[in-house]
């Protein structure tokens, strides 16, 4: 059967493919920068060192020469930088200065001096303030982290504007331009790196961060010992911002008990008995004598951090007596005072349980400021702006967190963009501190401005009136041009008068006080002002040796022998009074023609320094041998005499 051939059939044409009709295509949006972390501490760290930039070119300040250039680092020169340091693990905090081994134990202070004198060959204050610069770079940088890992539910821009306020306030200007302040940075700065690894010990309960929590905590009290707060605040932390139980809350806090009591036995052990002791003058609890003072003083002081905190505007580097004048409980400013943090507290505490913020924020300012408020220590200054540097952290908090909720500004979704207002109030408060802290930094560009910030500031107060007259004194002393001199007596005669107001007891005011008027030759007036020091402290050797040169030149010789007799007994230092003061007891012997007194007299101040007034004692010994026709004798000291000179 034959096949059927496959019919060809025409296929129908193709329709051309349809071409969707397309708009031209947009350039893609740009993606929107996102600010992360990152940028947040960048911009932080930045502002901090531009703000206070320009304390790179300051002087050394106040107490920071005696860290630095007129302290011995255990005699760093000599020896060199490094190998000092632990001589200074040994000895208390003004032992470099003064050799005294009381007052504090604060070895890491002076160790960042005796690196940095190490590394630069001697000690610049520029280098000085660059480094603590750099440190509160650090500082600012674990602040952030810190509040990121306290805060994890809140959007970064929160801790921003905390820290933005933290690093920018006023109050803070002299732990910025202060160099000896470095202690504040340092100590502070271990004690978040401390807390952040408590934090991750929570986290991993690996052993490893107690280890480390240990470590970096005794640290930050070998820089100060403001941080045994954190022995309360660890803890109370860990309550309000993890979930650990309360068992896991004990062995994270473990470390900072640890650590504290074997800094108390190590401090206690070094420190000489009776080590802290402070006059009037430098703390004004120094002469409370009940109960009722000391309270309502401190409700005073801490009603006063509270006002500089909130307006930082009149701010000086002293507040010692009289700035703060003891005030009994029943005063109303302690009232009032009272009646505020009372208020805080029963808040806080009515919080406590909902872990609310603002609650661990009243109680972390609690313990904060109780370490310096002297409720249970005597501190070496009645108050100070640097006591406010970790509790003020608690304050910026709360301000932070209130005007978010005045703004109604989601907190977890925050940011720039979409909190408009609450960025324009907190960014111009920071350009307010800003302004002001640059402008507060001038103050403390030498001792001179300092001191006449404090006596504008704090007029009240004897240290700052009490330093304004001593600088005023040392430039006179300093000054070749009488006339310019003159001008400078007057200066130091108005404040040291003005320091003796408003404290009478001080027997130094009154000595240097006639050593001004001995200056300008109005003995009279000299007189009466040594005569005031020594009635008030008998033994002091630079009043007797002043007014024992003041009769010797109206060649009262009697009298003259009596203040040097002073000096010599009773001066256990071998300083500059005290040779010269051996000296003219030779000198005045000799002129009441008592020899052989002069002699032994002589013979000691050559024994004690050879080299003082070129060797006038071994002149004067070798007339007085000759005047006596004791050839030998003469010959041999005009013989030492001749040999000295060349």
């Amino acid at each position: 059967m034959a096949k059927k051939k496959p019919v060809l059939r025409a296929e129908a044409p193709k329709a051309p493919p349809q071409v969707p009709n397309r708009k031209p295509q947009q350039p893609a949006a740009p993606t929107p920068f996102v600010m992360n972390d990152k940028w947040y501490i960048i911009i932080l760290m930045a502002i901090v060192f531009i703000v206070n930039a320009r304390t790179i070119g300051y002087e050394y300040t106040y107490d920071d020469a005696v860290f630095t250039s007129k302290g011995n680092l255990i005699d760093l020169p000599d020896i060199g930088g490094l190998r000092c340091i632990p001589g200074l693990f040994t000895h208390g905090k003004n032992y470099c200065f003064d050799k005294s081994n009381n007052g504090s134990y604060r070895p890491l202070l002076p160790t960042t001096f005796a690196i940095e004198h190490t590394i630069v060959g001697g000690f610049n204050p520029s280098v000085s303030h660059f480094v603590n610069l750099v440190l509160a770079c650090i500082l600012m940088m674990l602040l952030f982290r810190m509040l990121r890992k306290m805060l994890p539910a809140y959007s970064p821009y929160i801790p921003f504007l905390i820290i933005l306020l933290f690093e920018l306030h006023p109050i803070h200007t002299e732990v910025m331009a202060s160099v000896k302040s470095r202690d504040e940075i340092l100590a502070l700065m271990f004690s978040v790196l401390n807390l952040l690894q408590t934090f991750k010990y929570i986290e991993n309960n690996k052993t490893k961060h107690l280890i480390l929590s240990c470590l970096y905590f005794f640290i930050a009290l070998l820089a100060k010992e403001s941080p045994v707060c954190f022995i309360a605040i660890a803890p109370l932390t860990l309550y309000f911002f993890t979930n650990a139980n309360l068992k896991k809350i004990v062995i994270a806090s473990a470390p900072y008990y640890a650590m504290t009591a074997l800094f108390l036995l190590i401090r206690g052990m070094i420190l000489e008995s009776g080590a802290g002791d402070v006059s009037i003058t430098e703390n004004t609890f120094a002469g409370i004598h009940n109960f009722g003072d000391k309270i309502g003083t401190i409700l005073r002081i801490q009603l006063k951090y509270l006002e500089l905190l909130v307006f930082p505007y009149h701010l000086s580097f002293d507040y010692s007596y009289n700035q703060m004048p003891i005030t009994n409980i029943t005063n109303y400013i302690s009232i009032i005072s009272l009646a505020i943090f009372t208020g805080l507290f029963v808040y806080a505490i009515a919080k406590f349980k909902d872990k609310s913020v603002i609650a661990y924020c009243i109680l972390f300012y609690f313990f904060a400021m109780g370490v310096t408020s002297g409720l249970l220590i005597q501190i070496g200054a009645t108050a100070g702006e640097r006591f406010t540097f970790i509790g003020s952290l608690a304050f910026c908090i709360v301000a932070v967190l209130l005007l978010a909720r005045l703004f109604k500004s989601n907190i977890a979704t925050v940011d720039y963009a979409h909190a408009r207002n609450l960025s324009y109030v907190v960014i111009g408060i920071s350009v307010l501190y800003a302004g002001r802290t640059m402008a507060r930094n001038e103050d403390w560009s030498s001792n001179m401005a300092l001191f006449r910030s404090g006596v504008e500031t704090a007029p009240n107060s004897w240290r700052s009136t009490n330093c304004l007259a001593v600088e005023y004194k040392r430039m006179a002393t300093s000054e070749p041009n009488q006339q310019i001199q003159a001008t400078e007596c007057d200066s130091a005669i108005k404040y040291y008068k003005k320091s003796i107001a408003i404290y009478p007891l001080k027997a130094d005011t009154h000595a240097d006080l006639g050593a001004v008027y001995f200056m300008l030759n109005r003995f009279d007036s000299a007189k009466i002002y040594l005569g005031n020091a020594l009635n008030l402290n008998p033994k002091l050797a630079n009043a007797a040796g002043n007014m024992g040169t003041l009769y010797m030149n109206q060649k009262d010789y009697a009298d003259a022998l009596h203040y040097y007799r002073i000096v010599v007994k009773d001066n256990p230092n071998i300083d500059q009074t005290f040779i010269m003061a051996q000296f003219n007891l030779g000198a005045c012997y000799y002129n009441l023609q008592k020899k052989d007194s002069s002699i032994i007299e002589f013979k000691r101040s050559y024994q004690i320094s050879p080299d003082y007034f070129d060797h006038n004692a071994v002149v004067f010994l070798g007339r007085i041998y000759r005047e006596q026709n004791n050839i030998d004798s003469a010959v041999k000291y005009e013989g030492l005499a001749r040999l000295f000179k060349k």
